[in-house]
């Protein structure tokens, strides 16, 4: 098992990294220190981390999370990883990164 890919810990644990997702409760923590997200960064969030190291293109995102609302279309992608990305990666080694003209990649350094 390697850093990079997602694990199980317990039942409906995500693990990348020292990133944790708990997908009963809901609760999302990072090096043990929790982290809040709205239901919608929380979708966001077990896209990523059930798909580690693939990048994942807008369109992608908008059919998994927003299950097909186009509401927003690429802005609210844009807007929402920016939120998570203010949450997750505040302060520590960044993990989501932007692939430029293909989307978004999760991956622990």
């Amino acid at each position: 098992m390697t850093a990079t890919t997602t694990t199980a810990t317990a039942p409906g644990t995500l693990v990348v990294g020292d990133l944790q997702l708990d997908e009963t409760s809901g609760q999302v923590t990072r090096a043990g220190e929790p982290i809040h997200l709205t239901p919608t960064e929380r979708d966001l969030l077990t896209y990523f981390m059930r798909n580690p190291r693939r990048v994942l293109s807008k369109r992608m995102i908008l059919d998994r999370v927003w299950r097909g609302d186009r509401g927003g279309a690429d802005g609210v992608v844009e807007l929402y990883v920016s939120y998570l990305r203010r949450k997750i990666d505040k302060g520590r080694t960044p993990m989501l990164h932007t692939q430029r003209g293909l989307g978004y990649v999760l991956r622990a350094s």
